[in-house]
This record gives C-alpha cells, sequence and structure tokens, in this order.
C-alpha cells in the first residue's frame, strides 16, 4: 500500500508502510504528520490512517502506565510524539544479523549432531557450503514465523515479526519472506555469495531501514523494548558454542572430506592435511 505524507507544505511519497516506519523511528515523520493512502476520505495524522493505527496508535486512557517491561524513563521522548503513545523499536541492522547467525549456527548443530549420532557418511552436498543443507532450515523458519512470529535467534534478542496491513501472517507469506532471506540475505549459502549478500542487505538496512524481504512481503520484525547487553553476549555464546559443537560432529568426516578437497585442488588439500592430528612413530 502506497502512503503519502505533507512535509514542508509539500505532498511527499508513495512510500511503503514499513518505509514510513522507519521514517518515524528516525524522527524524519512524526505520528501528527498528516498523511493518505488509498481509503481515506482525507489528509490525517499518520497515527490515524487504518494502515499505521496499529503501530503508532495511542493508548487507551484507561491504560496510563507504560507498557510491561518497556521502562517509562530509559529514553527520552522523541519532539512530536505524545508521551502516552505506544512506543515500538525496529531492531539495527546489527541485531538482526546476530539473530540470523544464531538461527544458522542452532541448525548446524542440530543437523550435523544428527548426522553424527547416527554415522551417516561423507557427502559432498551434505556439507555446510551445499544449498540442500538449507532447505529444511528455509521450511522451519518459515513454520516457526508463522505461528510464532519468531525464531529461536529473534525470540532470543527479542524481535517478533508482524504483517503490516495485509491480513495475518499466512505460512505463504511467511515461505515468501524465507526465500528471499535465504537468497538475498544468505546468498543460498554458495561460496563467498553469503558475505556478498549480507554486506548488500546491511547496507541496505542502513540506507533504507528496512530489508528488500520485508518490502516484497510487509513484513516488519519489531521489538517492544531495547535491546540489552546481556541478550547480546548470550547470543555471542551460543553462536560460538553451536558452531564448535558442528565442528566436532564434522571430526570423522574430516579425512573423506580432505581427499574431495584434493581432487579438486592439490594443494588445497595438502594444507588441509597438516590439519590432521599426526600418527606417532612406532
Amino acid at each position: 500500500m502506497d502512503i503519502y505524507w505533507i512535509a514542508d507544505n509539500k505532498k511527499c511519497g508513495p512510500a511503503t508502510v514499513p518505509d514510513v516506519l522507519s521514517l518515524v523511528q528516525m524522527g524524519d515523520l512524526t505520528p501528527d504528520t498528516r498523511g493518505w493512502h488509498a481509503g481515506c476520505e482525507q489528509w490525517m495524522p499518520l497515527r490515524e490512517l487504518p494502515a499505521l493505527a496499529d503501530f503508532l496508535q495511542e493508548k487507551p486512557a484507561d491504560e496510563p502506565e507504560p507498557l510491561p517491561d518497556v521502562p517509562a524513563d530509559t529514553e527520552e521522548t522523541p519532539a512530536g510524539v505524545p508521551e502516552d503513545a505506544v512506543r515500538v523499536y525496529l531492531p539495527s541492522p546489527a541485531a538482526r544479523l546476530l539473530a540470523r547467525l544464531v538461527d544458522m549456527a542452532l541448525y548446524m548443530a542440530l543437523v550435523y549432531g544428527v548426522m553424527y549420532v547416527r554415522q551417516i557418511p561423507f557427502d559432498a552436498v551434505l556439507l555446510p557450503s551445499s544449498p540442500l543443507v538449507w532447505v529444511a532450515f528455509v521450511a522451519l523458519e518459515s513454520i516457526l514465523v508463522a505461528y510464532l512470529g519468531t525464531t529461536p535467534g529473534k525470540a532470543m534478542l527479542g524481535i517478533h515479526v508482524r504483517s503490516v496491513n495485509s491480513g495475518p501472517m499466512t505460512l505463504g507469506r511467511a515461505f515468501s519472506r524465507a526465500c528471499l532471506v535465504f537468497i538475498g540475505g544468505m546468498g543460498m549459502m554458495v561460496s563467498l555469495l553469503p558475505l556478498f549478500m549480507m554486506g548488500y542487505s546491511w547496507w541496505m538496512l542502513r540506507s533504507r531501514g528496512i530489508s528488500l524481504w520485508d518490502a516484497r512481503c510487509a513484513t516488519l520484525p519489531l521489538m517492544l523494548k531495547p535491546l540489552a547487553l546481556g541478550r547480546q553476549i548470550l547470543a555471542v555464546c551460543v553462536i560460538f558454542a553451536c558452531f564448535h559443537l558442528s565442528s566436532l560432529c564434522l571430526q570423522p568426516w574430516l579425512p573423506a572430506m580432505i581427499e574431495n578437497v584434493e581432487q579438486q585442488s592439490p594443494e588445497a588439500g595438502q594444507w588441509m592435511r597438516q590439519l590432521l592430528p599426526q600418527e606417532p612413530e612406532k
């Protein structure tokens, strides 16, 4: 849905709902800025627009206290925002990346832990660099976001994904979002492409305040309170613990992995072979 607004006596827009919420969060607009979208009979404050009411509406008069777990004195209310306005927070790009890494680390620990227990033999298509390994990851994220609104990594950092004025968060929408994340945010885990796509997504979030997948699927990650340092430390510890567990589970595959690498690059294979524990001379 396209939204227009008045700034400096000029008509601005159009912009999507997530984009407008990002502008409000960054202070470029306020909930009292006059706006309009299709279906409205006249210009009205953004907080009163049907598309934004769920995010910018004022609290009912019979709820004078701040939202639970949101300290009233932690931050000053931005200029132009009433003291009794409901406040939500957009997670920073760093918080979103950290949540993504937690989800990926947990998934890898689960997958390779199961393979280790079942003693599945080495196969190149089962390596973390194979897109096939991550098919179940996309499916799991779709189900969790559709029915819980979050994933383990997001929940650890207090992030929840909501649909924006386009009906409930259906499984189809969650699946579309997860596929776009896998392609545009994770680079399908092919070679060095994930680093490039994560960097591009980081730049897009910093410049626009919204990712490609959220803009396409009309979704938005939100937090009800600022991110605490303790949550960030916990997330980092979980990432390191899961990656360490995954590496231990991959140890039985190491000789076969080196042989596979040697077939493609003998020099790289020889370098990797040095990582194997040396047998004592008799």
